[in-house]
């Protein structure tokens, strides 16, 4: 049964400037779609969003929105101003229907943690942000873009939304998310954008990783053949033309043209999974006390609308050296408060936070405070000026180091306030990694960033000898870098334990991973042996008929035509090799089950 479809893009091209974002995409979104649309930050994933809410018009292409469909699009900016408050804001601007009722904007905005008596022009980026992200789940659309709807979210709104998305929402959904869990529970679908390019996996993005480097490998192989190709050719074309035959003056002028494709392939596909390289003197810690930072017995309490709220009740904690603490907890139950007490930024109401002598902070946060917008990347990074960088004992000119963070080296001189949400963190990562301090403090750092940089940070924090406080929401991010984790829920008692905790809700849905798992049978091998050699027959007797064809008929080699066989080839030889390996691997589980 053919599923409706909502909308379509079809050779859609789009550049910003004389940089191409969107390259002849191709894509349709279907009823049901439940979609994580993925891909390096700067790759234009928030501009194709921007595409298909029609807030930007393609240059070329055709875009159809079937006219019963109605869009909701969360945008990272989210400009709304009322001098009304939450809850009458809401009812005014939500749609007339059943789901947007006083008991649903209050439903809603309770799980989003959003006061319904505040007025809207008081509330914080974050809180405007949520308040968006209330107002299109009232009005019931039926394709939502989310861009970031993780972000100021707590862990507990998080599984909310993936509840609600997973069992209340009927419609389809794309959404850019940094968050590893949340896309993992909510998609059945990925679009991978790579160089101006949508890839497509309909199995969600719980086997995301290994579906990507599947492509990655099967490219690699694929450019290592057109580059032996090309070699071939040019032995050829090294021993001259013997004759001046139209056939010869073609196959000299193509191979022209496979060395710049080549080249240009290749450049852009090293460029596409390059990685931010972690200074490894960067992560090096003078010896000294193993013990950083000495909690004993301490109490804090901060107002919050006149009410005095508890985060922390006689507690007592030594961080130890080498060791990576996860802070969890909802929103406003106190865990920035707990991070700027342990960094000496506040004072304890009682009790003593004792902190090793001469130990140096370095915060990552979302805060802004570590730069000056009005200055360039150069000046914030070297603030003594110069064009050299201290790294641990080397110095390295700024153009290398932040080529490294995946910089542009003239975007050196680009002022800080011109950078999107991904590229502040980016530069953020470069400040800290070039000289990070005995204990990190890191509030959020997850926001905006890239999977693949969040990767880095991953590693980063486990090669670094010293010790850190980590907030987050990101659940996947601090199972990887934490072992200990500090739980705040409003009581001021902080629990201990050694795995994070996480709300869960009593009616949710099996999340789309163990759908898909639930599917998955046992393999019998030796039928899919047989299955593989039959296949690779096929596969061969094709291969022979297309070099015979080479051989024998008496096409000419014009340039469209040769090189379409010369593909076909190339291609064919690459699946008969991936056959052959699957082959291999299905013999290897046969031996070793007896």
């Amino acid at each position: 049964m053919n599923k409706e479809v909502f909308l379509s893009l079809n050779d859609a091209c789009y550049s910003l400037g004389k940089k191409s974002l969107i390259n002849q995409i191709s894509l349709s979104i279907h009823q049901n779609d439940q979609i994580a649309l993925v891909g390096k930050n700067g790759v234009g994933k928030t501009t194709l969003l921007n595409i298909l809410s029609k807030n930007k018009i393609i240059d070329k292409g055709e875009y159809w929105l079937n006219p019963h469909t109605k869009l909701g699009y969360l945008s990272q900016k989210n400009k709304i101003y009322s001098s009304k408050n939450i809850l009458d804001y809401l009812m005014f601007t939500s749609y007339e229907s059943d789901f947007s009722s006083k008991y649903n904007v209050k439903r809603i905005t309770k799980e989003l943690k959003l006061e319904l008596n505040k007025q809207v022009n008081f509330l914080s980026g974050g809180e405007k942000r949520k308040l968006a992200l209330s107002l299109i789940l009232l009005n019931n659309p039926d394709l939502l873009l989310l861009d970031e709807p993780t972000n100021h979210l707590d862990i507990d709104s998080i599984s909310w939304l993936s509840d609600f998305l997973n069992n209340e929402f009927k419609g389809s959904f794309i959404v850019i998310s940094h968050d590893r869990n949340f896309l993992k529970n909510v998609t059945n679908k990925v679009f991978w954008m790579d160089r101006g390019t949508i890839k497509t996996s309909s199995r969600g993005f719980y086997n995301f990783d290994s579906w990507k480097n599947e492509l990655i490998e099967q490219e690699k192989r694929e450019l290592k053949n057109k580059k032996q190709f090309l070699e071939e050719e040019l032995t050829w074309l090294s021993r001259g033309v013997k004759a001046r035959r139209k056939r010869n003056i073609r196959r000299k002028d193509n191979v022209g043209i496979l060395k710049n494709s080549y080249e240009q392939q290749n450049r852009e596909f090293i460029k596409s999974i390059s990685k931010i390289q972690i200074p490894l003197e960067s992560t090096n810690i003078d010896d000294g006390p193993n013990i950083l930072i000495n909690f004993v017995n301490v109490s804090k309490s901060f107002l919050n609308c006149n009410e005095k709220i508890k985060i922390l009740k006689n507690f007592n904690f030594k961080l130890i050296r080498g060791e990576k603490i996860g802070v969890m907890g909802r929103n406003g139950s106190g865990k920035s408060t707990f991070l700027n007490l342990a960094s000496n930024k506040l004072i304890a109401d009682e009790g003593s936070i004792k902190i090793k002598k001469k130990v140096d902070f370095s915060f990552f946060d979302q805060s802004g405070e570590q730069f000056d917008d009005k200055k360039t990347i150069k000046k914030n990074l070297i603030p003594s000026g110069g064009d050299y960088i201290d790294i641990g004992e080397k110095k390295i000119h700024i153009c290398g180091y932040v080529k490294n963070f995946l910089f542009d080296p003239k975007d050196v001189d680009r002022v800080t306030s011109t950078l999107s949400g991904g590229e502040r963190n980016r530069m953020l990562l470069a400040k800290i990694l070039a000289a990070p301090k005995e204990v990190l403090i890191l509030d959020e750092p997850t926001n905006d960033l890239d999977t693949e940089t969040i990767d880095l940070l991953i590693d980063f924090i486990n090669l670094h000898q010293g010790s850190a406080f980590i907030s987050s929401h990101d659940i996947d991010f601090l199972e990887k870098t934490c072992k200990k984790f500090l739980i705040f829920d409003d009581s001021g008692v902080i629990k201990l334990t050694d795995k994070p905790i996480i709300k869960q809700f009593s009616k949710k849905k099996e999340s789309i991973k163990q759908k898909f798992l639930k599917k998955e049978k046992p393999i019998n091998n030796e039928k899919l042996i047989k299955k593989i050699l039959n296949k690779i027959e096929i596969k061969e007797s094709y291969i022979f008929s297309l070099t015979e064809k080479l051989q024998k008929s008496n096409i000419s080699h014009s340039e469209a035509s040769y090189k379409e066989l010369i593909d076909e080839l190339k291609k064919a030889q690459n699946e008969l090799e991936m056959l052959e390996k699957e082959w291999i691997e299905a013999e290897d589980k046969v031996i070793n089950e007896i």
